[in-house]
């Protein structure tokens, strides 16, 4: 339910957008980076709320905000209106959804996180998936504007209720344990870290996974964005581009399950490679091949880049920081990773009125996907500065 918020949503109102307000993609682009920087501001002050008071208030609250959001967006009359109202709705929903939502997951799993977290991120493939075509659907029943105010029910009546009824804060608060009361084997007495967010910057790990997750939010939102516009120039029928997005989104979703299988017996660093090599290829594809096999292949690279990428993301820092103040650590990311998303489209859109061409920002971001990709080799495991308690409790 973050996807009228995330990229994959916004993109399928974007040239609806632009046309009925007589702004230029440049602007709106423009716009949209601004207010993902905006909305992501206050993203480290809800990690610490979660951290004080629990996940259940906080997404309720969030997820009102994020049904309001949709209906600030209906109402849109100018550049400046649509700037407010992308920081609105995508704060509520990358800042403040996905971040409480990852949080209840990391909260009550350990031993079997990377699964849990990636059954958890099926929910955004799955948005992936059915969003574009509900929205497209929405849009030519209501207009755009009348499918904002739509989307603000669904949320009003699905994801507010469930925040409210079935999120909890840890479960040793509860009498319970983690993983569902999975017992632990002898070879599996290890000490969970116990990592203040202080002492997670000062580590090479927190910065190589931040990067990671800068790169494909900004290599990624740009194409998403841009994904009917770079399509058009493929020869690519919108029909078919809707096609490829559905296509991405089941990608996504299997890369996502696969992903999490493997950080349950992998170091997260480990597989970093393998999500900034499929990002190298979904940016490598448009920027030297054509034609529908190549569009495929750069369906099927991008939805395996942000699966495997989602899956290291949910589950890599509470792996490596533990969740003490796991609220903090994750809200400071968020804002290097959603940075990403508001920075990502701008060189994209500068280089199609330049040059008229994608070719050279795809051809910087496909090398320093793999630069990135390289310094995971390099960086070293951070050594625990403290063990957490067994059934450490917050003030409530």
């Amino acid at each position: 339910m973050t996807l009228p918020g995330q990229t994959a949503g916004v993109s399928v109102f974007f040239d609806p957008i632009t046309t009925e307000l007589g702004i230029s993609r440049t602007t709106a682009a423009t716009a949209y980076a601004a207010g993902t920087l905006a909305g992501i501001l206050p993203a480290p002050a809800i990690g610490r709320w979660i951290d004080r008071h629990g996940p259940r208030s906080t997404g309720a609250i969030i997820a009102a905000a994020l049904a309001l959001a949709c209906v600030f967006m209906a109402s849109v009359q100018s550049a400046l209106t649509l700037l407010i109202g992308f920081a609105l709705l995508r704060g509520a929903a990358i800042g403040g959804l996905s971040l409480v939502s990852q949080q209840v997951v990391n909260l009550w799993f350990v031993r079997r996180r990377g699964i849990a977290a990636a059954a958890a991120s099926l929910g955004l493939a799955a948005g992936s998936i059915v969003f574009p075509q509900l929205i497209d659907a929405l849009i030519s029943l209501f207009g755009w504007r009348g499918a904002y105010l739509v989307l603000a029910g669904l949320l009003a009546l699905t994801i507010l209720p469930v925040a409210a009824l079935l999120f909890r804060d840890r479960p040793e608060k509860f009498g319970l344990s983690t993983d569902a009361g999975l017992p632990l084997a002898a070879q599996h007495f290890e000490p969970e870290p116990s990592f203040s967010r202080e002492q997670a910057l000062r580590t090479g790990v927190f910065w190589l996974l931040c990067a990671a997750g800068f790169l494909t939010n900004a290599v990624g939102t740009a194409l998403l964005l841009n994904h009917f516009s770079i399509m058009r120039t493929a020869g690519v029928a919108h029909a078919d581009s809707l096609m490829l997005l559905a296509l991405a989104g089941g990608v996504q979703a299997a890369a996502t399950l696969g992903t999490g299988f493997l950080v349950d017996r992998h170091e997260p660093r480990r597989l970093v490679p393998l999500a900034m090599g499929l990002l190298a290829l979904a940016t490598a594809l448009p920027a030297f091949g054509s034609g529908v096999a190549a569009s495929w292949l750069y369906a099927l690279s991008l939805g395996g880049a942000y699966g495997s990428q989602q899956a290291i993301n949910a589950a890599g820092f509470a792996q490596y920081f533990g969740r003490d103040h796991l609220g903090a650590i994750r809200g400071t990311s968020f804002v290097f990773g959603i940075a990403g998303a508001a920075l990502g489209p701008l060189p994209f859109a500068a280089s199609i009125d330049l040059t008229e061409s994608y070719a050279m920002v795809l051809t910087v971001s496909c090398g320093l996907s793999l630069l990135c990709g390289a310094a995971a080799f390099v960086i070293k495991c951070p050594p625990a500065p403290a063990i957490a308690p067994a059934s450490a409790e917050r003030t409530p």
